[in-house]
């Protein structure tokens, strides 16, 4: 938020197959062909009359089209039979889309799935300028495809028939000839299999671990150190945080730009004061806040790398780099990924491996920067290390529906959220606090409130503590975020850096699972398929004896793995042919609650993930 100090006046479906621990060992086996993803695309016969050809080359298909328009449309297009190709395993699919023609194109994909062969199309379609060339992904499991005119997640994943890609003009009432070209078509599941354990925190698909391989669940405060350096009470004020139960503390620094820089022996102190106390620490440059020009972000990065780098270095455990608060007051989707791409690259390019977040637009409050960009900048992250902060007020906290959509839409495309800011009240509005604290515990999403102290007219209410330290708690606001049901003493848990707790505290045992990638190349009349069989190490957890019924194991061969979710998202989805027996169907009742829902799903694998000890 932008602070007004007193000195200074200055704001799933769960569907945790996007957990990240998760190795699934489905494949997608297509026909013998040259296309894109090994996969045989055709002209569409009968409809989207626009197309000329579609030529499949190399894992390439390129599809011409001339005097295309809003009805007359082209699509390239493939098909399996009546059985379908299972993509239950999958969250992701992606591909590269270059535009060849002279005019910007809109682009749209649709599914078609199940007995009935519906079709799902995607509601938010792209637009590519001409001769450019655009990464798209599209997520299986998240509430963003259209069905009989209502937006909804698609249905029976596990019988995907059709894939079917339609090229129109990106203006209304325009024509428009050429081609297109879709290369490097891929399933994917977790962001796991891109990451690998580090010495310090990393992302793992949506969850944030800690450098022993542990989630680590943010819960702590907002900390104005910039504006109160001078008031000698800093390290009285962490103690007292610890003690309230706090894990985490997000630091407000300076860089020059707007506040006086804090240097690197400040922040070395800091750092040391923080790991005293087993408080994680995050660092934020606070002179961005608000600004639309890329410049303020990237001067806030090259802080972290040119000035205060030497005193981050070796500390990878226990801090993390928030490069710039609320940097960028508008919510512009693509300036926003494109900025913090490059700020990234500053950071990186410093040697500083820590886990970077990096705030949503819009004052923080704009999800769908992040919802939308956060997997370009995580991919061009040469650490494929950076998690995202939506900061929740009257605007991005004040419905219980905005909340729920904000956080399932990041577990659902694998980002790791902190909801880094939020309040109880604002001056855009009342705040679903107690939902946001509620909802964040039952999904394992870390938070961190506004603020410990020192916010001035007209918004002291935000205050939690009456002094910066040895104070007493706000009792509308301290006493809600410390004391309140999903507050601090109920939830937080120390880093196990700190604890020196082994890795994956839960009993495990290990087995070896065997995936194999067919790679088909065809040449005029010859096949040539090569195999090529990777031997992965994955984990299979033993639920404990509490229950009888064995919750989870949905296939009743006495574990509980991720086969058991797959079989288990079947069954939620009510299709009489997946074969799970009747006593599989009571054990995928994993809450008890006498139905088989995708809440059972999302609580085995949040099991699963090491994120529940028990189910």
């Amino acid at each position: 938020m932008k602070l007004r100090n007193r000195r200074i006046c200055a704001s799933l479906t769960a569907m945790a197959l996007a957990l990240g621990t998760l190795t699934c060992t489905c494949s997608l086996t297509a026909s013998a062909a040259d296309g894109a993803g090994g996969y045989s695309w055709e002209k569409t016969e009968g409809y989207h009359e626009g197309t000329d050809s579609v030529t499949n080359s190399g894992n390439q298909t390129k599809v011409t089209f001339s005097n295309a328009d809003q009805d007359k449309r082209v699509a390239g297009f493939c098909t399996q039979d009546a059985t379908g190709w299972d993509w239950s395993g999958y969250t992701q699919l992606s591909f590269t889309l270059t535009n060849e023609s002279a005019s910007d194109i809109r682009f749209e994909i649709a599914l078609g799935t199940g007995a009935n062969w519906d079709w799902y199309q995607c509601a938010n379609g792209a637009q590519i300028g001409a001769g450019k060339s655009a990464d798209l992904t599209y997520y299986l499991k998240s509430e963003e495809w259209s069905f009989d005119g209502s937006t909804t997640k698609i249905s029976d994943l596990y019988q995907v028939h059709r894939i079917n890609m339609m090229v129109m003009p990106a203006a209304e009432g325009a024509v428009v000839s050429g081609s297109v070209t879709v290369s490097d078509l891929k399933l994917g599941g977790s962001g796991s299999s891109e990451v690998t354990a580090k010495d310090g925190f990393y992302v793992d698909g949506s969850v944030l671990r800690d450098a022993n391989r542990n989630p680590f669940v943010m819960r702590g405060t907002n900390y104005a150190y910039t504006w109160y350096s001078w008031d000698g009470l800093t390290a009285d004020a962490f103690k007292e945080i610890a003690g309230y139960g706090a894990n985490c503390i997000r630091i407000v620094l300076g860089d020059g730009q707007q506040y006086t820089k804090n240097s690197s022996g400040e922040i070395a102190n800091l750092i040391e004061l923080c790991e005293k106390n087993k408080l994680v620490a995050v660092f934020e440059v606070h002179d961005a806040t608000g600004k639309d020009d890329a410049d303020s972000l990237l001067t806030a990065a090259k802080y972290f790398a040119n000035d205060i780098a030497s005193a981050l270095k070796g500390h990878e455990d226990t801090v993390i780099i928030n490069i710039a608060n609320e940097w960028q007051g508008s919510a512009n989707d693509s300036a926003w990924q494109s900025a913090y791409i490059d700020a990234v690259k500053i950071i990186r390019n410093a040697g500083l491996t820590h886990c970077i977040m990096c705030d949503a637009g819009g004052w923080g409050q704009s999800a769908s920067t992040v919802i939308n960009g956060g997997a370009a900048v995580l991919a061009a992250d040469p650490e494929h290390n950076t998690m995202f902060s939506v900061h929740m007020y009257g605007t991005a906290g004040g419905s219980e529906s905005k909340i729920k959509t904000t956080i399932d839409s990041m577990i659902t495309r694998e980002l790791c959220l902190v909801i880094g800011e939020f309040g109880y009240t604002h001056s855009d509005g009342d705040v679903k606090e107690e939902y946001i604290m509620s909802y964040a515990q039952e999904t394992a999403t870390g938070w961190l409130a506004w603020s410990w102290y020192g916010n001035g007219s007209p918004v002291e209410y935000l205050d939690m503590s009456s002094a910066n330290a040895r104070g007493t708690l706000s009792s509308n606001w301290g006493e809600v975020v410390i004391n309140g049901q999903n507050g601090w003493k109920a939830t937080s848990k120390v880093c196990t850096v700190f604890t020196e707790e082994p890795q994956h505290s839960e009993t495990t045992t290990t087995t070896t699972t065997t995936t194999t990638t067919i790679t088909t190349t065809t040449e005029t009349t010859t096949t040539l398929t090569e195999t090529t069989t990777t031997v992965t190490e994955t984990t299979e957890s033993t639920v404990s004896s509490h229950d009888a019924l064995l919750r989870g194991d949905t296939d009743c061969n006495g574990t509980v793995d991720v086969l058991d979710a797959v079989l288990l998202a079947r069954v939620a989805a009510e299709d009489t042919s997946c074969g799970a027996t009747d006593q599989g169907k009571q054990n995928a009742d994993v809450t008890g609650d006498g139905t088989v829902k995708t809440d059972d799903l999302t609580t085995l694998l949040r099991y699963l993930a090491g994120i529940l000890q028990t189910i």
